[in-house]
């Protein structure tokens, strides 16, 4: 696996937050917090493995020393079993490195000191952004809200299950509701973009 770090320098915060809503299914990144499903991830960049107040974390997490530095996040981003193989993280992992620096350049935004990112010259290449091919979005087809149907259904869910269905905008709004009251979905408490996930949803797996 090659470092993350040389690419930390142009990825893209901005793309990283929305990869990250896959991660707030079961976390909550805010200071002072209490830990959910899984720890709170304010802070954690810089922060020792398995160190979370409050938190009781798998004997196999707990067995791995140091910090949650850029590359340490790379390979548990990666692939969760690499770092811990009885953890507890039900998470398949990213497999784009492209995705992996966007989401770690957002990850260490979130925290009262931010980390210094390597210098710019130290990057031997930039990192790629997803295009508009339908087969990099699963199946998912352009248009505004894409990026945010895209990463936060995959959290929970196959896409395949949005791909199937022929609902109204007013049946997909009752759906959300249903996923957040019944399935623990994180509500998208932006209104702006709820709209914008609804809209997309209605357009193009509406009724025929």
């Amino acid at each position: 696996m090659e470092p993350i770090s040389e690419k930390l320098a142009s990825a893209d915060a901005g793309v990283g937050e929305k990869a990250f809503a896959q991660c707030s299914a079961c976390h909550v990144a805010k200071p002072g917090a209490q830990v959910t499903v899984g720890p709170n991830l304010w802070n954690v960049v810089g922060r020792p493995v398995a160190a979370q107040s409050g938190y009781d974390y798998s004997e196999s997490l707990k067995q791995v020393s140091g910090e949650w530095d850029f590359e340490r996040l790379n390979v548990y981003l990666y692939d969760p079993k690499l770092l811990a193989p009885e953890g507890r993280m039900p998470f398949p992992g990213v497999k784009s490195t492209a995705e992996r620096a966007h989401l770690i350049a957002y990850l260490r935004t979130l925290s009262d000191a931010p980390a210094a990112l390597p210098e710019a010259g130290t990057a031997s290449a930039g990192v790629a952004s997803v295009g508009d091919d339908p087969q990099q979005w699963q199946g998912l087809p352009p248009g505004p809200g894409r990026e945010e149907v895209f990463y936060r259904c995959k959290a929970c869910h196959s896409l395949m299950i949005v791909k199937q269905q022929g609902l109204s905008r007013a049946a997909w709004d009752q759906s959300l509701e249903w996923m957040v009251e019944e399935q623990g979905m994180t509500p998208i408490e932006d209104p702006a973009t709820r709209n914008r996930v609804l809209d997309y949803l209605a357009t193009h797996f509406g009724l025929d």
